[in-house]
């Protein structure tokens, strides 16, 4: 039954013109072979690779004529879903006690923004988009969730192109470690898990995470992160990664919000308006 459901979704991104897109963007060839050495596969289908990196701010190389052209985000939907039955089908099978709440922890964790944007780096996902040169040098936050969208719609093409068995295969290659470490996957997120949500209650935006310099020795070189709202600094800590970093500011901020150090009309003054 599934299969039969893939067949008739592939169908729904043969109208690409990927002449017209090979001729704005020469490069896609290239790109669509590095991502399917990313993923272990070579695309029967290049049109579902090629529609899987284009990222919407590109569609503005094409001021007028932009039929057969669209960008990736049918194929984000799909990978959003997929992803989500995976890491929580796996989370369960993994982890037999974990109760329902704990479970959706781990998979708002595994799936976020933050976690698919570090996959995407590390895979290399983001050096294959077809992307706006804007977009490239927007905000750190922005270009986070490009990644994950990217990472989603990947694994869209993936799933159309070769089958659930292969488009499982991948993510479970990805997440595996993830998905063992299950409670401590929980804890490392938990902090800033809470503190997106706190804030995105408060402004409707998540703080932003910056690396601001480094300190220690050549030897042993510690990263300084902190946390912004707005052009605010509400909070910094150093580790021996940027990633390990950030989980540290946000355990520091929500001992502030604790306390009463830190609080709702703080933030609203920070960022200058309320939700």
């Amino acid at each position: 039954m599934l299969e039969k459901r893939l067949t008739l979704l592939r169908t729904h991104f043969k109208e690409l013109n990927f002449t017209k897109l090979s001729r704005v963007f020469p490069q896609i060839e290239a790109n669509i072979d590095k991502l399917g050495e990313i993923q272990g596969h070579r695309y029967q289908d290049k049109k579902l690779a090629a529609i899987s990196l284009v990222h919407r701010s590109s569609l503005v190389y094409w001021p007028t004529d932009k039929s057969g052209i669209f960008s990736n985000e049918r194929l984000e939907f799909l990978g959003d879903a997929f992803l989500s039955f995976f890491v929580a089908s796996e989370a369960m099978i993994e982890h037999r006690s974990l109760q329902e709440g704990d479970l959706s922890r781990l998979r708002a964790a595994l799936v976020g923004t933050e976690n698919l944007a570090l996959k995407s780096r590390d895979l290399g996902i983001g050096e294959c988009l077809l992307v706006g040169k804007a977009e490239m040098n927007s905000n750190p936050q922005r270009r986070d969730n490009v990644l994950a969208d990217a990472f989603e719609a990947v694994t869209a093409a993936l799933l159309l192109d070769a089958g659930e068995e292969k488009a499982r295969a991948w993510l479970l290659k990805i997440f595996s470690e993830d998905l063992l470490a299950g409670k401590d996957t929980l804890l490392k997120f938990d902090a800033k898990s809470k503190l997106q949500q706190w804030t995105q209650g408060i402004i409707g935006v998540p703080p932003v995470y910056k690396a601001i310099g480094t300190e220690g020795t050549p030897q042993e070189t510690f990263f300084i992160v902190a946390a912004f709202i707005g052009e605010t600094e509400i909070g910094r800590a150093s580790a021996a990664s940027k990633r390990e970093a950030s989980k540290k500011v946000a355990d520091k901020i929500i001992e502030k919000i604790e306390s009463g150090e830190l609080t709702k009309e703080m933030i609203v003054s920070f960022f200058g308006k309320e939700k």
